[in-house]
Formats: C-alpha cells, sequence, structure tokens
C-alpha cells in the first residue's frame, strides 16, 4: 500500500509504503502532527447544549499509534460544522489535507449519535476550545 501523507506542520509532503500504520512522525521535522495512522477510535465526547438548541460536540479520539485527535463540531439542531481539529494537542488547518474532508466513520457516527446528521466541513477555521 502507498500512501500520500503531508505534515500539518512544516508541509512536507512523503509517501508511506507499508501494511501497517505509518509510524505518526513527519520525516522531515520529526512532528506528530500528521495524519491518522490507520483507523481512529472514539475515546471520548463532550456534548453541549443550550437552552435555545445550539450545541457543541468535542469528539477525542485516537489513531493505531496512539496520538491523540479532537474534532469540534459546532450546530444547531441536525446542521452542524466542524469548525476545529486538533492533532496531538495542536490546532491545524484540514483544508491542507484532502483526507480531512471527511469525518472519520467513529468520528461521525459519534457526531450522529448526538442528532447532528447533515455536518458541514469544507471551510473550516480553528479555535481555541
Amino acid at each position: 500500500m502507498t500512501l500520500p501523507l503531508q505534515c500539518y506542520r512544516c508541509g512536507a509532503e512523503y509517501t508511506y509504503i507499508g501494511k501497517s500504520p505509518h509510524s505518526g512522525q513527519c520525516p522531515a521535522c520529526g512532528s506528530s502532527c500528521v495524519p491518522p495512522a490507520g483507523s481512529l477510535t472514539v475515546v471520548n465526547s463532550v456534548h453541549w447544549e443550550s437552552a435555545n438548541g445550539l450545541a457543541k460536540v468535542w469528539v477525542h479520539s485516537v489513531d493505531e499509534r496512539d496520538r491523540p485527535f479532537e474534532f469540534e463540531v459546532a450546530a444547531h439542531g441536525r446542521r452542524g460544522k466542524l469548525v476545529a481539529i486538533k492533532v496531538d494537542g495542536v490546532p491545524i488547518n484540514p483544508q491542507v489535507d484532502e483526507t480531512l474532508e471527511t469525518l472519520p466513520p467513529a468520528v461521525k457516527a459519534k457526531i450522529e449519535a448526538q442528532g447532528i446528521t447533515d455536518v458541514e466541513i469544507a471551510t473550516v477555521t480553528n479555535s481555541k476550545a
């Protein structure tokens, strides 16, 4: 399997060739701010909702190298918007990497379990939670 990757910190593009998940570390700068290694597993989620129906969901997950990923969705009713992603505690710009244009299946399922079934991803901005 050949997997094109990009570091979210330094922007280096590189290729991983192998069957197991990639190392989870940029070969150029050593940063752990790279795409998920293997699949993500949800470890926790927090849901907040106001009386007027505005809500936020934070989904905490880890990849197969135990690196933490956090997805933050702001919503009103069933419609939501991905407003932030953190990789290993560092806010990243998901528009840098096409692999983040869709929510990972485990994260999407957790958000849908909160009743948010329509999540917009295209114009993400990072916030400090």
